[in-house]
């Protein structure tokens, strides 16, 4: 079983075997694996494993789980990984091992793969795995309960809590900070209780095969229930009749020679190991004053019945005050954490030679060449990539992606502001809970992703005019198709689906085929026009009066801001190139609803920022024509600018690399753009929104001073952040360029959004 890919070149789906959470066939890989670590339990054998390669900057992480029983398949998958092409560095390959596999297999582990093997302790790889998960992925953690699946940001307040890791056996640890946890309870009912009464009972062997039976099975048949004894609730001790009193009790009440369906007995003892997995968690977050218990561990496999089972539990034994939490890479705690354990343990080292990209923050000024040696103390955070997705069983509800290693640390914008009383959440509209926008965005997508085809066959993407091109054009529109289909069908199957969800897996599918910027050609000849235009535009700016000066400078933002690929409704005008400023400015209408820039022009009248982080959106006239200007005020004021821009290309939006160039022809047509007093950042992302909690850790450094924050564009001050609050100032600037955006907050199409908004004091 297989989650994540290597080389997706040539991919094609494999429908054989899975059905919808299939595997991915992928006969072109090349890339490297750096590093492997192995759960070994009881029952199954998990692998995590780092390769590095063309298509993610940092590394990849990958996830694979094997039988135990068929060990063998494990190691020879392993061997198979070290064979592949050698990593660049003198390093020998080290296997991280934990689990008490890794123990009774480490004879043959070494004999096998004839590499160092480095045992970690499977407690410390348990916590340190799920410490990681919470953390680094987004969307990572869940409740379940009546076929509703909601998922919870659970970095914010981590500790203490209780994981409840269910493997053959279970083992309960409390967990109260990084490093800090002890094992408190324990039981020997677990996934290899029901593995092996089944097999007795049913004579089934497949794991898969026994949950698969539970769904179709009525436990009420081999039960005793509450209603058997009572014949109706017992309400004032609160059981309802179909509460279960005796697993497998109804058996010998009801008759001794009945034959039973093996559905029917898969599904009892489904729930009597749950219930009783359930009940001893909730004595032990009890005992301990824990609110948070996290349930990991193979045996539960994204299992809806299961999750539901063990919901129930904790829910009915703690009156609703405590709640069951589950993970997406449930089964993958031990292996995650031992691969990291090792990693903190490496010394410091230079990332430069895993092909990590030079920051380009600052270097507008040449003296101040950026010293890009970074150590790897866990200087880089990971993104999940779902161009390539698995499940971890069948029937799971929800699918794992591979982990992009990011080339920087991941941190939240210092001025955001993210409370309890003023929570951020960086998507406007949560789909999953809006069938009619979640039906309107898929088929927006879909009809958008076909409509590039026809693009490249007029020539308006000259990136995609060689064959080769034109055929990886055409592997990502089936691609990204295919995973239209799967979340119309499973909408959370990737976390919570939004338009930033939607459009960031647009950029990963295009990025894993191999078309990093399809846009470049057009951004190029843009871009040259537009600055071709900027001296005579400033030179019009500079004849006005002071008065005027500001509020023209953010019409001519938003003005700018319509020159955008993205949006459908524009892209005709935009191939023909029958759009300039002018007629872009005249489209637009302002509205008091969403217009409240006379408030910031008062306020910088009278006031001078300090610094200001503006984030940018398209190349070509946008930026030339609509930031800039605005920028050059800004510094004209004596306030510092930090630039942000995508570090990676998505659509017509102007990546960090491009903008330095850009800046500095600007400042060869005029001196204003004072590279002293301007910086440009990497974000740290690739898509067309933004998600503020995970910045380059660069850009927050560079810009921790920032009293004004400016975000530009709809998909980073609509689609997300449109609620968003800062410690500062800030200022949001956009058009609605869609409808059903414009129709979700009462806006018209092509209104402009001017959303001045002072400090939350």
């Amino acid at each position: 079983m297989m989650f994540g890919s290597i080389n997706s070149s040539g991919a094609i789906i494999d429908v054989t075997r899975h059905g919808e959470a299939s595997d991915i066939l992928l006969p072109n890989q090349i890339d490297r694996v750096q590093k492997v670590a192995v759960d070994i339990g009881g029952s199954l054998a998990k692998v995590v494993y780092l390769t590095s390669g063309p298509r993610s900057q940092g590394g990849r992480l990958h996830f694979a789980a094997f039988e135990t029983d068929n060990v063998e398949k494990c190691v020879s998958f392993i061997r198979t990984l070290l064979d592949s092409p050698s990593d660049t560095s003198e390093n020998e390959p080290v296997i991280m091992a934990t689990g008490g596999g890794a123990h009774r297999f480490r004879d043959l582990l070494n004999k096998e793969l004839g590499v160092e093997i480095r045992v970690e302790d499977e407690m410390e790889s348990l916590t340190a795995g799920l410490n990681f998960l919470i953390r680094e992925v987004a969307d990572e953690v869940f409740t379940y309960s009546e076929d509703t699946m909601q998922f919870v940001d659970a970095a914010a307040d981590m500790f203490p809590y209780m994981l409840v890791n269910i493997g053959s056996g279970v083992s309960i640890l409390k967990v109260t900070g990084d490093d800090e946890f002890e094992r408190i309870s324990g039981t020997s009912l677990g996934g290899g209780t029901l593995w092996g009464l089944l097999n007795l009972l049913t004579g089934v062997r497949s794991f898969d095969a026994m949950l698969e039976m539970t769904k179709t099975g009525d436990n009420a048949k081999v039960d005793m229930m509450v209603g058997d004894i009572y014949g109706t609730n017992y309400g004032r001790i609160g059981l309802k009749a179909s509460n279960i009193a005796s697993s497998m009790g109804g058996v010998y009440r009801k008759t001794l020679d009945k034959h039973f369906d093996d559905s029917d007995v898969a599904r009892s003892i489904l729930y009597m190991v749950s219930n009783n997995i359930g009940q001893i968690a909730y004595l032990n977050a009890q005992l301990h004053g824990i609110r948070h218990i996290y349930f990991g561990g193979y045996f539960i496999r994204g299992h809806p019945l299961t999750m539901h089972t063990l919901s129930y539990a904790i829910n009915f034994w703690s009156k609703g005050e405590m709640r069951a939490l589950f993970l997406r890479h449930e089964g993958f705690l031990g292996a995650t954490g031992a691969f990291f354990i090792g990693e903190r343990a490496k010394p410091a080292t230079p990332d430069v030679a895993l092909g990590v990209a030079p920051d380009v923050s600052q270097t507008l000024n040449e003296d101040k060449a950026p010293d890009v040696r970074r150590t790897r103390g866990r200087t880089y955070s990971f993104t999940e990539n779902f161009s390539i997705a698995g499940a971890i069983a069948d029937d799971a509800i929800g699918s794992l992606g591979m982990l992009d290693r990011e080339p920087s640390k991941l941190e939240p914008l210092a001025q955001l502001v993210n409370t309890a009383k003023c929570p951020y959440t960086p998507d406007t509209v949560d789909l999953t809970h809006e069938p009619r926008q979640q039906e309107y965005w898929i088929s927006a997508m879909q009809r958008n992703t076909n409509g590039l085809l026809d693009l490249a066959d007029s020539g308006a993407l000259p990136g995609c005019s060689d064959p080769s091109s034109r055929q990886r054009l055409s592997r990502f529109v089936s691609l990204y198709l295919t995973h239209l289909h799967k979340l119309q069908h499973r909408p959370l199957s990737y976390g919570a689906m939004s338009v930033r969800a939607l459009l960031g897996l647009r950029e990963q599918c295009l990025h894993e085929v191999g078309l990093e910027d399809i846009f470049a050609g057009v951004k190029k000849h843009e871009t040259d026009e537009a600055l071709n235009a900027l001296p005579a535009l400033l030179h019009e700016i500079d004849a006005m009066n002071e008065c005027e000066r500001p509020r023209v400078l953010l019409q001519n933002v938003l003005a700018g801001n319509m020159f955008d690929w993205g949006a459908t409704q524009l892209r005709g005008a935009l191939a023909e190139g029958s759009l300039d400023l002018d007629k872009a400015r005249d489209q637009i209408t302002w509205r008091p609803e969403f217009d409240n820039g006379a408030d910031f022009v008062a306020r910088i009248q009278q006031h001078t920022y300090s610094q200001a982080v503006v984030f940018v959106d398209n190349s070509g006239a946008d930026v030339c024509l609509g930031v800039l200007p605005f920028v050059r005020f800004l510094l004209q004021q004596n306030t510092r600018v930090v630039l942000a821009a995508n570090s990676r290309p998505a659509l017509n939006d102007v990546t960090d690399r491009e903008l330095v160039d850009i800046v500095h022809r600007a400042r060869v047509i005029d001196p204003a753009f004072r590279t002293d007093m301007l910086s440009v950042c990497g974000t740290g992302s690739s898509g067309p929104c933004l998600d503020l909690r995970k910045l380059d850790a660069r850009l927050v450094q560079t810009s921790q001073n920032a009293d004004l924050v400016v975000i530009v564009g709809m998909g980073r001050a609509i689609h997300s952040n449109y609620y968003a609050r800062f410690s500062c100032d800030s200022l949001k600037l956009a058009v609605f360029k869609n409808q059903m955006a414009a129709d979700a907050a009462s806006a018209h199409i092509y209104d402009a959004l001017c959303k001045y908004e002072r400090a939350v004091v």
